[in-house]
């Protein structure tokens, strides 16, 4: 299974989920839900810090795998409009580099949901770092 397979998989597991939570025909929707296109969101952070993501990712959804020797963190995150849209965000780390990637099954209606959960992180980790600074200035 190559990447992208994979990658639809999992969002389509996760869509499962959601459907299951409110009574709907899971395997019906699976089907459904491998259809629609997947939006795919990048993004770069220089000098990120791999763990304060890490833990992050594990405060707002579901690490599906963390590699802390090869700095790989994989999590299923709720996002698009209330949060109810699932996407799967992958950070690495590399060269004092942190990547990071966000993945989300895309409807009639846009949600945007991979571009507001890379967008939820990083404001997140803005305001982590902010609080950071003001704790090491006291």
């Amino acid at each position: 299974m190559d990447a992208k397979e994979k990658i639809n998989t999992i969002l389509c597991d996760a869509l499962s989920d959601c459907a299951n939570l409110v009574g709907g025909n899971s395997f019906l929707l699976r089907k459904i839900h491998s259809k629609l296109p997947t939006e795919a969101v990048h993004m770069n952070i220089e000098n990120g810090d791999f763990l304060l993501v890490s833990q992050l990712l594990n405060a707002i959804g579901n690490i599906l795998q963390f590699d802390e020797e090869n700095q790989v963190c994989t999590a299923v995150v709720g996002s698009g409009f209330a949060n109810m849209n699932p996407a799967l965000v992958v950070a690495m780390m590399e060269d004092q580099t942190l990547y990071l990637a966000a993945y989300a099954k895309e409807g009639l209606i846009k949600q945007h949901t991979a571009e507001k959960a890379l967008k939820n992180i990083v404001d997140s980790l803005q305001m982590l770092e902010q609080k950071a600074d003001r704790k090491s200035v006291v």
